[in-house]
């Protein structure tokens, strides 16, 4: 058997420090294809392995990544094959081999991209037969020095309808301590977590930016660790939370129906017997959990449902009544959809390009505007229901504030800082003495939503006096709020009122 077949690391002369200079930031293809696996022999690699004349070292490491087995229940119908998820090892992937004294050593691939088993290179770096090492990926620089190796699975986000090129960074792998044995060291890497796949129909057509996959306790690993000291090596979880945020990008339904595959890793955790909700804006299903074992694949499907509206209108002894949720959501503490002013619809990217009510630039207004020098003059200052996303979600007598009902709340109202289920925002008492809670659910001016948490921005349905590519809004943080103005094209929340 050739040397190239057997997913080899070898000391060559291969320069490490490209390698050392970076951070090892890497992925794992996983295709949806079944590949075939190659075994490690150890009787082969005896033959093939060369030795130091004088110190004994070991200088190639057989490792083979795993396929994704496929869950029993999961249906035939999926890309993912009857047999399994395969892996494949990518071009850039780097592998952390870590004594048993000393600090890690990071092999990078030399040969092999696309297959199961791949060649790797430490350089002039060559393991010894006198220490026992285990091997973990994706390796990163910075955690080189460590025996817990930190995973993380915030921020999974998937560009595209069923893409999975996301997924490798979520990959986490380990394999068992090995102690050299006539020579060899030959590592069996593992999943730690476990791949799963929400195919959801889609009631209506819509861009998704997000989808969340929610269980009634703290029972999705956020953050945690990689013991790399003990014997077989798995996921510590340090951080939990009954909900998943999956964020998406350049995922659009072109009419109602349409299914929407979504692809993520998650930590391993037995859910045999309970109930997940799967929900995307006001819309949601329930499906069964299941004993979601690592290194296994599974599909979840769903077929969305418009939510009932839940929101209720609160007399705070004001001029209008104000709902008790914001557009998109179910419950008060909820973010629910970002809107560009006078849109009704979430989209990816909400520069003024896009934005529906100029012609690319934000002098070149088309619709609302009574100033010749910001557009088209249309003497309209307050939106058309047609374009309020209140009414249009809504319906009813439902619709956004205006300008100065939003000063009304925030003049006559008690605003108090405080957190509702974990999430930051004002409770604002009327005079009457009921309330409502406002979630500082943050905005953006383009693809991202604003980093920063503790800051709220509501539109009215006013435009700005003076200018007219402004239009006016409740903004907030945690020492000051009031009404205040921004730009049309930004996407902020809106939280409805009624007469």
């Amino acid at each position: 058997m050739k040397k190239e077949d057997l997913g080899v690391i070898y000391g060559n002369n291969t320069n490490l420090k490209k390698y050392i200079m970076k951070k090892f930031i890497t992925k794992v293809t996983v295709l949806l294809s079944l590949l075939t696996v190659v075994g490690c022999s150890e009787e082969a690699l005896i033959e093939n392995t060369p030795f130091s004349n004088n110190d004994g070292t070991i200088k190639e490491i057989c490792i083979t990544g795993k396929n994704f087995l496929i869950d029993s229940e999961t249906r035939s119908s999926v890309s993912i094959t009857e047999s399994g998820a395969s892996f494949t090892w990518d071009e850039d992937d780097v592998i952390g081999i870590f004594p048993n004294e000393g600090d890690q050593v990071s092999f990078a691939m030399s040969e092999g991209a696309g297959t199961q088993t791949a060649t790797f290179s430490g350089g002039g770096w060559a393991l010894k037969s006198s220490a026992t090492y285990a091997a973990y990926y994706p390796h990163v620089y910075e955690n080189r020095d460590m025996t817990k190796i930190p995973v993380s699975y915030l921020g999974q986000t998937q560009n595209g309808n069923n893409n999975t090129a996301h997924i490798g960074t979520y990959d986490f792998m380990a394999a068992s301590v090995a102690t050299p044995s006539n020579g060899v060291v030959a590592f069996d890497m593992q999943h730690l977590g476990c791949l799963v796949q929400l195919k959801i129909t889609m009631p209506e057509k819509k861009t998704l930016s997000s989808v969340t996959l929610s269980a009634d306790e703290e029972i999705f690993v956020e953050k945690g660790y990689i013991d790399l000291s003990v014997a077989t090596p798995s996921i510590v979880p340090t951080q939990t939370t009954s909900s998943l945020k999956l964020d998406l990008k350049n995922v659009t339904t072109t009419a109602a129906n349409e299914d929407v595959v979504i692809n993520f890793m998650m930590a391993p955790v037995d859910m045999s017997g309970k109930t997940l909700t799967i929900r995307n804006g006001n819309a949601e299903a329930k499906v069964n959990a299941k004993n979601f074992e690592k290194g296994k694949a599974y599909q979840l499907v769903a077929q969305l449902a418009p939510l009932p509206q839940v929101c209720e209108a609160i007399d705070l002894g004001l001029s209008v009544k104000w709902a008790t949720c914001n557009v998109g959501a179910t419950k008060p503490e909820e973010f629910g959809g970002h809107y560009a002013w006078g849109e009704t619809e979430e989209k990816e990217n909400y520069s003024w390009e896009t934005y529906k009510w100029c012609n690319g630039s934000y002098y070149k207004m088309t619709k609302y505007c009574t100033n010749s020098n910001y557009g088209t003059v249309d003497n309209k200052t307050t939106l058309d229901l047609k374009d309020d996303v209140a009414n249009v979600k809504w319906g009813g007598s439902w619709r956004m504030p205006t300008s100065s009902e939003l000063k009304e709340l925030s003049n006559n109202c008690i605003w108090e800082w405080t957190t509702l289920y974990g999430v930051s925002g004002y409770n604002v008492t009327g005079p009457n003495g009921n309330s409502i809670f406002l979630p500082a659910a943050r905005r953006s001016d383009d693809t991202a939503l604003d980093g920063c948490d503790g800051l709220g921005y509501y539109w009215s349905s006013s435009l700005h006096n003076d200018y007219n590519n402004n239009a006016y809004s409740l903004d907030f943080d945690g020492e000051r709020y009031g009404r205040n103005y921004n730009y049309r094209n930004y996407r902020q929340s809106v939280r409805p009122v009624c007469d």
